[in-house]
């Protein structure tokens, strides 16, 4: 079984550890140059602002809507980056870091398994105040896919095992365009195929 671990919102939430006064507030982060958008809060997201959109032409969106706007610090994700892996590795002896806010572990071998992502999660939260969404699955792709459900859905609390005799279940209607590695062309593709759903 693998696990996928995912820091929510990663750069917005690295903004929000030490302004807790912005939790439930919209937030987005701008690249370098402060040209683009490149993280949002939930609530940004909300408000329909997009990944990779320039900040001259939501300028009014962000003046309506009282969003908070930070210029990358990535001095400080990197410190927080660190932190998160070091706990995971403490817990887990084998980690892949995939990326600066995602890490696979390799669970064979534990057992009680959706006890033990939630105390990872809590662990990350007490100790970086960051929250994390956890995807379990039996191959990396689906724990990802395990992790897009686990975010999504608030009722899981953060964590998702996708157990093998609910794949089928699950993968029926998971839109073909949300799984690793598919991107917009090859999604096209498929869909002109009648491929719609990762089942």
């Amino acid at each position: 079984m693998y696990a996928l671990v995912d820091c929510n919102n990663f750069y917005a939430s690295c903004e929000r550890v030490f302004k807790p006064s912005l939790n439930k507030k919209p937030i987005v982060v701008l690249s370098n140059n402060d040209g683009c958008v490149i993280a949002r809060s939930n609530e940004a997201k909300i408000l329909g602002i997009k990944m990779g959109e320039p900040a001259f032409k939501i300028k009014q969106t962000i003046k309506k809507n009282n969003i908070n706007v930070f210029s990358t610090n990535f001095a400080l994700y990197g410190d927080f980056s660190k932190r998160v892996m070091n706990i995971l590795s403490d817990i887990i002896p084998n980690i892949e870091v995939y990326s600066i806010d995602e890490a696979f572990l390799d669970l064979q071998g534990f057992k009680c398994i959706n006890n033990l992502c939630l105390s990872i999660r809590y662990k990350i939260y007490k100790c970086t105040g960051i929250p994390v969404s956890i995807g379990v699955g039996q191959t990396k792709t689906l724990a990802k896919i395990a992790n897009h459900i686990a975010k999504k859905n608030k009722k899981y609390k953060g964590v998702f095992i996708l157990e093998k005799n609910k794949e089928d279940n699950i993968l029926d209607f998971f839109p073909i365009e949300n799984i690793w590695g598919i991107g917009s062309k090859l999604s096209f593709f498929l869909k002109t195929k009648n491929i719609l759903t990762a089942g």
